[in-house]
């Protein structure tokens, strides 16, 4: 009934979904949903029968949620019924019943919102639709609202960037990279350009990109979510704004010539600002993601600077939040942390940590078939050593497991709630006559 599944009248409700895998074999009133190009193999103190995404655990409520499209209160027909898959028609038919068009854009979205868990009622389609207005209204921003509207964030820039972030999916540790370049090309231009500014304004600027170029080479050592005498994303992104102050200020006190030496300054303070903006559109988006709302979008995420990573120098982390709401957060003996990152021998790896009391419990995601096979013996090897380090830090290693799956080798199915296939995990009752 729309009422125990937490709907509003009228809406269409996909059913809880499950986006982040526990490791655990499925019990007897729940389906695992394992795809057909899905390669798993286990290893270590592990059952085999580990599902990569669960069912919603009432499917039957679900599917009466999906059938359940007539007036609040009118009372249930005792006929035989029909559970059958939700098709587009369905979809179509209930825009109609809501009062929303169901063109091709319309239905869409709606498809979209019922994959990414929303409800399709009528105020949470028109509450898309506004936030939609004046976007490219494309899958990333469609997501981006999604997400936003799922963690109670209404705003047209912070959806603008929060879209773009999905859509590129930008490095914090390149863009810093990139920036650091910059400022070394900016002392070479100021230097160049010496009777532009005055000689103590230009020795400043030296120092403090000396400074800044520091901080970026030891974020791999000092980056922390919080805390006194470290780099968070939080002092991170007042230092950039800072930083852009003072290049804005200095494009304000250049003197106006048409040297080459004045175009080159000029060149270069762009370019600056520009990896400026990039790098605090990422931390922005990043602050987007971690605010506090639905369970299933309550996390915090943070990319992490490696820079002394000889590869790609970003680590992507995903902590859950217990809870939903204001009152949420991180309960260190109950939770589960992701992260993301490319290895030197091994390529992409997703390593999905449990944690429930003292007892943790991983999972190592990858890509490729090859590398499953190579990660299942290495890990295999050196999980006593695993083992030891964890237990340093007074946890015990109750297993381990290594898959291969592609779908789940990237952080952005833990970002946004997806339920995988759709079509069969809806169902909607025809009543027979």
């Amino acid at each position: 009934m729309p009422g125990d599944m937490g709907t509003s009248p009228g809406g269409i409700h996909p059913g809880k979904p499950i986006i982040w895998p526990t490791g655990k074999g499925s019990s007897s009133s729940q389906q695992s949903q394992v795809g057909q190009s899905q390669t798993t193999q286990t290893t270590g103190n592990v059952k085999s029968s580990v599902p990569a995404q669960t069912a919603p655990a009432s499917q039957a409520a679900a599917a009466e949620a999906v059938g359940q499209l007539t007036k609040p209160g009118t009372p249930a027909k005792s006929t035989p019924n029909i559970a059958r898959a939700l098709t587009l028609s369905d979809i179509k038919a209930h825009l109609q019943s809501i009062g929303v068009p169901d063109s091709d854009f319309n239905t869409q979205l709606a498809s979209t919102m019922l994959k990414n868990g929303m409800e399709l009622s009528r105020a949470n389609f028109l509450n898309l639709l506004s936030m939609l207005s004046g976007t490219s209204k494309n899958m990333n921003m469609q997501e981006a609202a999604i997400l936003m509207s799922m963690k109670g964030v209404n705003s047209p820039k912070g959806l603008q960037t929060l879209g773009k972030f999905l859509a590129q999916n930008p490095q914090l540790a390149a863009q810093l990279s990139a920036l650091q370049g910059s400022l070394s090309n900016m002392g070479t231009a100021l230097g160049i350009a010496k009777g532009l500014l005055s000689p103590t304004l230009v020795a400043q600027l030296g120092a403090l990109f000396s400074q800044f170029d520091e901080t970026i080479r030891n974020l791999a050592s000092k980056y922390q979510f919080s805390g006194n005498n470290s780099v968070s994303a939080k002092s991170l992104m007042s230092d950039l704004r800072g930083l852009k102050a003072l290049m804005e200020g200095v494009q304000g006190k250049m003197q106006h010539s048409n040297s080459a030496e004045a175009q080159v300054l000029s060149s270069s303070l762009i370019e600056t600002m520009s990896r400026i903006d990039a790098a605090i559109d990422n931390l922005t988006a990043q602050g987007i993601l971690s605010q506090k709302g639905r369970s299933e979008v309550n996390y915090l995420y943070r990319q992490i600077p490696n820079q002394a990573a000889e590869s790609e120098k970003n680590i992507e982390l995903v902590i859950k939040r217990e809870g939903k709401g204001k009152n949420s957060k991180v309960d260190y003996e109950n939770t589960q942390v992701v992260m993301s990152m490319k290895t030197a021998n091994l390529g992409k790896m997703v390593c999905s940590v449990i944690v429930k009391g003292k007892r943790v419990y991983v999972i190592f995601i990858f890509n490729q078939k090859e590398y499953g096979d190579d990660a299942r013996q290495l890990i295999s090897k050196e999980f006593s050593e695993l083992q030891k380090t964890l237990t340093e830090k007074d946890f015990v290693v109750s297993g381990y497991q290594v898959k291969v799956d592609p779908a789940m080798c990237s952080v952005k199915p833990y970002l946004i709630p997806m339920i995988p296939n759709l079509e069969q995990q809806l169902r909607k009752i025809d009543l027979e006559t």
